[in-house]
């Protein structure tokens, strides 16, 4: 029986109906507290994912001593100052993407976890699931060649009332969307590329609806990523390498649970199919468990350093399109 690691979870919208489902799949995780602006929300959200306890405010879940960490599931705007909340209280963090507005507010939420040698993870769950790593460690030993070039994209439908057209919510395609793409690129061709380029098209809300970037790195490697606000959902990626590739395009490349490696005469390399326990997101919650278990203050699948420099793309691109949020 693994050690129980108590559960708070800060927000109560649908994202974090998801991840309080995954808890029940991941050994020893306990579904303690549950967090909303009002005590209406919480006790609605304890009640329905089981929850022991219910907080009518941030500050009565980080004050709970009982609560081991916190899973922060706001909207963007709010992560840095409820990240700075919660570890100022001596809790370990687990905190959505993307983890902060832009880089200065990331490096600052990291060194206050480092200051006092707390748990911080951007919820990048692509990356804790096992499919995806399996493809990391295919692209690492060499399997498809040398990575050359990625081409990824991500858009979805939504309606003009969701928060990703709401300015004053850090909303746009970018922060949201297109940290998928950008995140994918960086781990198959490096967190550091030599230049940024970028286009972003500013919608009436004065958020960005579409936009498309590219990145490059030395030898003539490169990453074509793309992602909007658009009329239907739909994410796809290709890897290409010297030996081969990988693409994924029937399902949601990243919430992926198979894959297949093949060479230029589609001979199969390797394949891999995982389906997931329950909905993806029990694989970041059990890397969270495994690594305050081990007394480590950042995950190696899901580094500190790697969030912030993709933070700063993120930047240059907004920088790019001589796009700042109000509240900056």
């Amino acid at each position: 029986m693994k050690q129980e690691i108590r559960w708070g979870i800060l927000g109560t919208g649908r994202i974090a109906g998801w991840f309080a489902k995954a808890l029940t799949v991941a050994e020893g995780a306990v579904c303690y507290g549950a967090a909303s602006r009002t005590q209406e929300k919480a006790d609605a959200f304890a009640a329905e994912y089981g929850f022991a306890k219910a907080y009518g405010s941030y500050e009565e879940l980080v004050k709970d001593d009982a609560v081991d960490v916190v899973y922060i599931a706001t909207p963007v705007r709010e992560h840095f100052e409820n990240m700075k909340l919660t570890l100022a209280a001596g809790k370990h963090v687990l905190c959505e993407k993307s983890l902060t507005v832009n880089a200065a507010q990331a490096h600052e939420a990291a060194a206050l976890a480092r200051e006092k040698g707390l748990f911080l993870m951007e919820a990048m769950w692509t990356k804790c699931q096992p499919v995806f790593r399996t493809i990391k460690k295919w692209v690492d030993d060499g399997v498809i060649g040398e990575v050359m070039a990625v081409d990824a994209s991500f858009y979805t439908a939504t309606g003009k009332d969701h928060r990703l057209y709401k300015h004053a919510l850090a909303g746009g395609a970018l922060l949201d969307l297109g940290y998928y793409p950008v995140t994918c690129a960086c781990a198959f061709l490096g967190a550091r590329p030599s230049a940024v380029f970028s286009h972003s098209i500013i919608g009436a809300g004065n958020v960005d609806y579409l936009d498309s970037i590219v990145l490059e790195y030395a030898g003539g490697k490169f990453a074509h990523l793309s992602t909007g606000l658009g009329a239907e959902k739909t994410a796809g990626i290709y890897i290409l390498g010297t030996k081969g590739r990988i693409s994924i395009h029937d399902e949601l490349f990243f919430q992926a649970q198979r894959a297949q490696a093949v060479d230029f005469e589609n001979n199969v390399l390797a394949s891999c199919e995982e389906p997931f326990l329950m909905n993806g997101y029990e694989y970041e919650a059990m890397e969270v468990m495994e690594c305050i278990r081990a007394g480590k203050t950042q995950s190696a699948l899901v580094p500190l350093d790697d969030s912030i420099a993709v933070m700063e793309i993120l930047d240059r691109c907004r920088a790019n399109a001589g796009f700042a949020y109000d509240f900056e």
